[in-house]
């Protein structure tokens, strides 16, 4: 069959999938134990009941789509500031990229100064300001074709989690840096005692009147208290969300700070229009997704306690067997990092990761022979859904997979 789609993964890809039951994806009858679940979006597992429910409640109910302010947008806004109490003026957007475009809209419309400033390992999706990667010096590079010679000129790297050569870096830039965006917690390399390194970064911008941007697409409700910012009570003045907060459905949220929406109040002439943004259909299931996760907090800690059963028991493994692998985690984000060194950082993880490469794609296919779906990200969110039997297979699987492709 002839594949005519550009998009990541298509050209590459030996399945394609065709549905999903809690922690199962099918393809051609065939099934795999899910340990992506939609890039994290499914905290609840693959059509869960509240999910089903709410579609069909849509639908029974006649709600419409609309391109003009609806009553299901507003009424989830009010219950995201409940859990979000910090935000004063939520925007909503189509995607969790187009959240970073129009955040980047608004950085600018503050102030006029040159530098974006992004930390290292952090991931924006497919938003060219942020389509770069930094080299050896921290200098950016293009990650893809078609991107601006200007944007590279105006993007500027700290090192995630090492405060002596970010505030060096920020010390030597701050009159010129416009905004500073990053993921408090990595996919990359998510770690658990990174305070010290986002207090920082909270008072530099602070004390320079700085925008802080924390992007949230991934630990937003997935978190301890539903967000790293309530559980370390660090707080940004623009936070970005997606993901669970959909669903399951495509969805991005801007929440912006009281002092953000007094300033830009005075600037109606920021876009921040779509089509679909703030549709009745996301928005409602969404809204119906959050009340359910909220009213029943045992779901995050079920997720976490799985989480922290498969990280401990993994890395005693490692150790008992001198692999040098470890596996990291915050909450119930959870990744194989293929060394045993201490590391601080995504740059660090690369350098040590890089002679494995071929090993690391070897150990994904032996898992998918198992029927275990392992992402080519490297990130692991067990859901809800995610039995415990399922994982002890999945640990036994990686455990012999781990002793024949990377024992010393």
């Amino acid at each position: 069959m002839k594949n005519n789609i550009l998009n990541e993964g298509y050209k590459t890809s030996e399945y394609f999938f065709e549905k999903g039951k809690g922690d199962k994806i099918y393809s051609n009858s065939k099934y795999f134990i899910d340990t992506s679940n939609c890039a994290g979006t499914l905290l609840l597992g693959h059509n869960h009941k509240i999910f089903k429910k709410s579609i069909s409640d849509y639908s029974r109910q006649n709600i419409s789509i609309f391109a003009h302010p609806n009553l299901h947008s507003f009424n989830f806004s009010r219950n995201i500031k409940k859990i979000f109490h910090w935000f004063d003026k939520i925007i909503f957007c189509n995607t969790g990229s187009e959240a970073i475009t129009k955040s980047l809209r608004i950085c600018r419309s503050l102030n006029k100064k040159k530098f974006i400033v992004n930390a290292t390992g952090s991931w924006h999706g497919s938003v060219d300001q942020f389509l770069f990667y930094p080299n050896k010096k921290l200098k950016p590079n293009f990650l893809s074709n078609g991107l601006k010679d200007d944007d590279k000129k105006t993007l500027l790297y700290i090192p995630y989690n090492d405060l002596k050569l970010t505030k060096k870096i920020l010390n030597k830039n701050k009159k010129n840096i416009n905004s500073i965006f990053l993921e408090p917690i990595q996919g990359c390399l998510p770690l658990e005692n990174v305070s010290k390194y986002l207090k920082y970064l909270r008072k530099f911008c602070s004390n320079n009147n700085i925008p802080l941007v924390f992007d949230e697409m991934i630990t937003g409700i997935r978190s301890n208290n539903f967000s790293v910012q309530n559980h370390l009570k660090i707080y940004s003045d623009i936070t970005t969300l997606g993901k669970i907060i959909g669903g399951g459905l495509p969805i991005g949220i801007i929440g912006l700070s009281k002092k953000v929406a007094k300033k830009i109040s005075k600037n109606n002439a920021i876009f921040f229009g779509g089509t679909f943004s703030g549709n009745s259909l996301s928005s409602y299931v969404g809204n119906e997704t959050l009340k359910y996760i909220v009213k029943n907090k045992s779901i995050i800690k079920n997720i976490n306690d799985k989480s922290s059963f498969f990280q401990r028991e993994m890395n005693l493994f490692f150790k008992k067997n001198k692999l040098n692998l470890k596996i990291y985690r915050y909450s119930s984000i959870v990744r194989i990092v293929y060394t045993g060194k201490k590391i601080q950082n995504r740059d660090q993880r690369d350098f040590f990761e890089n002679k494995y490469i071929k090993k690391i794609k070897t150990f994904r296919k032996f898992l998918l022979k198992k029927n275990i779906y392992y992402s080519s990200n490297g990130i692991i969110f067990f859901s809800h859904a995610t039995t415990l039997k399922n994982i002890k297979y999945i640990m036994k699987q990686m455990k012999i997979g781990s002793l024949k492709y990377f024992k010393r």
